[in-house]
C-alpha cells in the first residue's frame, strides 16, 4: 500500500502498516451516516471478539468533512475502542477504491485486500433493513482467514452514505 497521509485525533501523522498484523480491518465511517450509527454495536462486538495483537481495527474518516471532536464524541457515545484516523485528502479511500460508509476492507500482512464490502447482509438497499442477519460477511472472512480457509465471498457490494 502506498504511503498516505493519515492523522490521529490529536493531529499527529500516523502510518498504517498492515505488515505488522496478520490482518488489518479498515472501516470507512461517518459520524453522520445512519448506517454507520446503526452498525456501531456490530463494530464494537467484532473488535472485542477479534481485536488482539495480530489483528488490528481502524475507523477512517474524511479529514476535510469532520473534526476531531465530532469523531471523539462518536466513538465515546457508541463505545468504539479501536483506533480512529483521518484520511487526509481521501488518499486512502482512493487507494482502496472506497465509495461509501460503512465500507470495510480487510488487508493481509502483504497489504493485499482479502475481503471488501459490507459488514453483513442486514441492509441490501438504502432504507431497506432485514429483520435478521443471515450472512455475516466480515465475521466469516476473518474466521476463514484465521483458520486458513478460503474466504467467500471476497467482495460484496457496499451500501451506504457516499464518501464525500
Amino acid at each position: 500500500m502506498s504511503e498516505v497521509k493519515l492523522f490521529n485525533l490529536v493531529d499527529d501523522r500516523v502510518s498504517l502498516d498492515p505488515s505488522s498484523n496478520v490482518l488489518t480491518v479498515i472501516y470507512f465511517l461517518s459520524p453522520e451516516c445512519p448506517l454507520c450509527i446503526n452498525y456501531t454495536l456490530s463494530l464494537r462486538q467484532l473488535d472485542e471478539h477479534f481485536g488482539n495483537d495480530s489483528l488490528e481495527f481502524y475507523g477512517i474518516f474524511s479529514k476535510e468533512w469532520y473534526f476531531p471532536q465530532e469523531v471523539d464524541e462518536f466513538t465515546r457515545k457508541y463505545g468504539l475502542a479501536f483506533t480512529m484516523l483521518f484520511d487526509s485528502d481521501k488518499a486512502l479511500a482512493a487507494t482502496l477504491n472506497a465509495t461509501v460508509t460503512p465500507e470495510v476492507f480487510v488487508l493481509n500482512s502483504r497489504s493485499e485486500i482479502v475481503y471488501s464490502g459490507k459488514i453483513d447482509n442486514w441492509v441490501n438497499d438504502l432504507g431497506k433493513k432485514k429483520l435478521e442477519v443471515s450472512d455475516h460477511y466480515l465475521e466469516n472472512a476473518l474466521n476463514s482467514y484465521l483458520q486458513g480457509k478460503e474466504i467467500g465471498p471476497k467482495h460484496t457490494e457496499p451500501i451506504g452514505c457516499l464518501i464525500e
